[in-house]
């Protein structure tokens, strides 16, 4: 370990002493291995329910960057939105797709191309309007606006007119170009295939078949949107409909929000109209908003917060603490760490300049990516800034996904063959001896911008790459532009290109490859930040897509996962898991592999608070 990460890791520990109750904070967890579960305390046992329910955790250092179903992309909000919005389909434990706004789950016809779904009788929101069939269309409409930029709008490509809204600018595998005014958007919208026969009756037509979209059907991107929430005027408009303020927030899920003290604290109360099986025990969650990590754990040990995820690298000390055996929990997450190359592929972004005979970014030249991914050892990266658990990831499909591959990783550490990769890349960009030191080598590559979101558990991690990089192929120090932004500046500047290198990771949204592949490297997709752009690739996801065969599909995603691997695309680098320290008191949270910010957090109705 350098010594700039000792001192990093010094910094950190001294911060913990001295933190104060009133700052709460830490970043998403990840890490670990085996699963717990904080059972609830059976009627009549030794234990009663405290009173109060009252339950206290931390979110985030910043507020979510939206509320809106449509426009949210970040681990941050839709942690929050999973306790205040239901959709039609939801999922269980053990990540089966379940009924939760519906009556049964869909009808699939035949040809794999209709989707019908019946919701429930009398459901209402928490302001007591009825949510039917109609509010799903206005939600599926509202996020294949291309005017409005979704992150996810290509989620709506395989409905019927879907390619015709978003065009090829949205992430739609198609030559058609989205309309570019309000009146051709809201005219390609009443051509979009969802529709209400009735106000009990969801229809969606696909274009082509597609088996993974029941899947959609439990994003929070397709939750009901109701007329008072998004009025149907402003539907084909780039922004519509206010989800500011808690007074703006009408919930279909079984928690509410009471009231939002924006970057301080998100109070969530019961919905007292949510149709669920499982009411809500908690009379109300308290999420915390501010500081950093070790503070988040500074105010958990002094007793202001019932659970926090714990920094990576105080994950050795805690699991070796006898006194919190107790509170430690160790989850199985679907999650992956990785750090995008800028590939300068993807059209309409930007591409940073390098010193290169193109004049673009030497992350645009293969085999650059290639010897930076070998000359990083990704164990000692997960024990050095992972606390030691996590597994190490050559690919993005995760464990426990159809399509995951172990034996996929063409560039294992092997800093001797990085070495040799690295000089093939000096040739390939064309360099010269632009610092005038005599010599043609990476030093005439120029500088080179990383960054990332400010969060004091990503800075170790920023640092550890950036100096075994410069150990292993003789950078200078100041080649290397390392800057922090907030998470919402973060969230916008990324997808455009601006930086060479950018932290970047991914929590699934559903169990199937096809999430963790199109729109993170499909051409133009919403969350394209790595401008991966290749029409072999985008053929092979939009075939899967289309297989009536499930283990076909399968195949189609594997190869294009291996094509994408071997193109060095991103620097994957590890799998998650999370580790948490929860209170024993805290009973009935129900982890699942979707949890980012809190564990339990996707079935928050089951939680209790034991006396105590």
């Amino acid at each position: 370990m350098t010594k700039r990460l000792v001192a990093l890791f010094g910094a950190a520990v001294i911060v913990l002493a001295a933190c104060q109750p009133a700052s709460p904070s830490t970043g998403p967890a990840g890490s670990g291995g085996t699963t717990s579960s904080g059972a609830p305390a059976e009627s009549g046992g030794t234990s009663e329910l405290d009173p109060d329910q009252v339950m206290r955790e931390y979110l985030a250092d910043t507020d979510p960057t939206s509320m809106s179903p449509t426009i949210a992309n970040d681990s941050v909000s839709i942690a929050v939105q999973a306790a205040v919005y239901r959709g039609l389909l939801y999922y269980d434990k053990d990540l089966n797709l379940v009924p939760a706004l519906a009556a049964a789950l869909p009808e699939v016809s035949a040809d794999g191309k209709t989707i019908t779904t019946k919701i429930k009788d009398g459901l209402k929101y928490s302001d007591g309007n009825p949510i039917v069939a109609g509010d799903f269309v206005r939600a599926f409409k509202r996020l294949a606006n291309p005017l409005a930029a979704n992150f996810y709008g290509y989620e709506a490509c395989p409905i019927e007119g879907g390619d015709a809204l978003l065009g090829s600018e949205g992430g739609c595998a198609t030559d058609k170009h989205a309309p570019t005014d309000e009146a051709g958007v809201k005219a390609a919208q009443d051509k979009l295939g969802v529709s209400a026969p009735d106000d009990s009756t969801f229809v969606v037509t696909l274009a082509t078949p597609a088996l993974y979209y029941t899947n959609i059907l439990a994003m929070w991107l397709t939750v009901p949107e109701s007329a008072a929430m998004v009025p149907d005027d402003c539907i084909a408009a780039a922004q519509c409909g206010k989800f500011d303020e808690a007074a703006d927030l009408v919930a279909s899920g079984p928690f509410m929000v009471q009231d939002w003290t924006h970057n301080s604290q998100i109070t969530l109360v019961p919905n007292p109209n949510w149709s669920g099986d499982t009411k809500p025990t908690l009379k109300e969650i308290d999420m915390m908003i501010g500081g950093d990590p070790e503070a988040a754990l500074a105010s958990y040990e002094q007793g202001s917060l019932d659970m926090v995820p714990i920094p990576q690298a105080d994950v050795p000390q805690i699991k070796s603490d006898t006194s919190k055996a107790d509170q430690y929990q160790e989850t199985d997450a679907a999650g992956i760490t990785y750090y995008d190359f800028n590939n300068c592929l993807n059209p309409g972004t930007t591409c940073p300049k390098n010193n290169t005979k193109d004049g673009k970014a030497a992350t645009s030249y293969k085999n650059f990516r290639i010897a930076l991914t070998e000359a990083i050892d990704k164990q000692d990266f997960i024990n050095l800034t992972f606390g030691g658990v996590g597994l190490p990831a050559a690919s993005q499909v995760m464990p426990g996904i159809p399509g995951y591959d172990e034996n996929l990783n063409p560039y294992p550490f092997n800093l001797e063959k990085a070495k040799a990769d690295m000089a093939l890349a000096v040739t390939d960009m064309g360099l010269t001896d632009t610092n005038k030191d005599g010599a043609v080598d990476v030093k005439d590559m120029g500088t080179m911008k990383f960054g990332y979101n400010c969060n004091a558990s990503h800075l170790p991690r920023v640092v550890y790459l950036e100096e075994h990089w410069r150990a292993a192929f003789s950078f200078d120090q100041s080649q290397f532009d390392i800057s922090c932004t907030d998470f919402s500046t973060f969230l916008t500047e990324r997808p455009q290109g601006v930086y060479q290198f950018a932290r970047d990771g991914w929590g699934p949204d559903f169990p199937n490859a096809v999430n963790q592949l199109d729109g993170l490297f499909t051409c133009g997709g919403g969350n394209n930040d790595n401008q991966y752009c290749k029409k072999e690739f985008d053929d092979l996801i939009k075939k899967g897509a289309g297989e009536t065969d499930p283990a076909a599909a399968v195949k189609d995603y594997q190869d294009a996962q291996t094509l994408l691997v071997n193109d060095a695309a991103v620097l994957w680098l590890r799998f998650a898991s999370g580790t948490w320290l929860v209170q024993p008191y805290v009973t009935g949270w129900t982890p699942t592999a979707l949890d980012t910010q809190n564990v339990g957090e996707r079935l928050p109705e089951t939680i209790q608070i034991q006396a105590h």
